[in-house]
């Protein structure tokens, strides 16, 4: 019975079918790839040797932190999402050959922080919810 469903199915609707397999294939195939390049973000900024300006350059700590652009707006836009600290002062600013940085502490969630890391062209993007413990770590680590 569900062969015959199928197979109705297929006649009638062969063509989106094959697109709807060749889609899920795709995704199937892009999917692996990226779950092969899976970086340990709890890892990498707990450990004793990573520095703060290791963390705001580290192109695979970027990809794998950052927030969609409306999210991160939507974060950087409300007046109730947190505090944001400068990150100027431990050497991630401008002189570094980086835009400014900042960590946001959201309201009501003291244990995560985001990274709102500017680029040269004026955009943001944000990065979390990061380890806000290992992240304070790295701040004074930087500023000392």
């Amino acid at each position: 019975m569900i062969r015959a469903s199928l197979s109705r199915l297929v006649r009638r609707h062969g063509g989106a079918v094959a697109g709807i397999a060749a889609a899920v294939l795709l995704a199937a195939c892009a999917g692996q790839n990226g779950a092969s390049k899976h970086f340990d973000v709890d890892a990498f900024l707990r450990a004793s040797d990573t520095a703060l300006p290791e963390v705001l350059a580290n192109p695979d700590f970027l990809s794998a932190t950052q927030a969609s652009a409306n999210d991160c707006a939507t974060l950087l836009q409300s007046t109730s999402s947190g505090v944001l600290e400068d990150l100027h002062s431990t050497g991630s600013g401008s002189g570094s050959g980086r835009g400014p940085a900042w960590l946001l502490h959201p309201a009501g969630s003291p244990a995560k922080v985001w990274l709102v890391v500017g680029k040269g062209s004026g955009e943001r993007t944000c990065h979390g919810p990061l380890p806000a413990d290992a992240m304070k770590a790295l701040v004074e680590r930087a500023g000392a």
